[in-house]
């Protein structure tokens, strides 16, 4: 819900005179998506897929609550395995060092994530 309110905000404040404008030069529908609207969304795709990245690596209480890692540790998520360090195993302080690891981890993707968008944005 989240990524599609933010997308249809984005597409919200997209002004409609540049898509009359690039109608009237015989723009297609897809060239207008990709001249005019994709343009004017990307920052909002940007920002949402970073969002959408941390959410998903922090998904931990869903997965547990639902299969505890199971059946088989098919749904073992990474942050299932610093928990289970500390409360099942008694291992807490290298359950907190797994979790400094997955932060620096998580940082180091998502900082070349938007670096390597960011300098799309540039070169166009």
């Amino acid at each position: 819900p989240q990524t599609t309110v933010a997308l249809l905000a984005g597409l919200q404040n997209t002004p409609h005179e540049l898509h009359e404008a690039a109608a009237l030069d015989g723009a297609g529908a897809w060239r207008r998506f990709l001249t005019v609207t994709w343009p004017a969304i990307r920052p909002v795709a940007l920002a949402i897929t970073a969002l959408n990245f941390i959410w998903n690596f922090n998904s931990f209480a869903l997965v547990y609550v639902l299969t505890n890692g199971g059946p088989g540790g098919r749904t073992r998520l990474p942050m299932l395995f610093p928990y289970e360090e500390a409360f099942r195993y008694g291992q807490f302080g290298y359950a907190a060092a797994m979790g400094c690891v997955m932060v620096a981890v998580i940082s180091v993707l998502l900082a070349l994530y938007l670096v390597g968008r960011l300098k799309g944005d540039e070169d166009q």
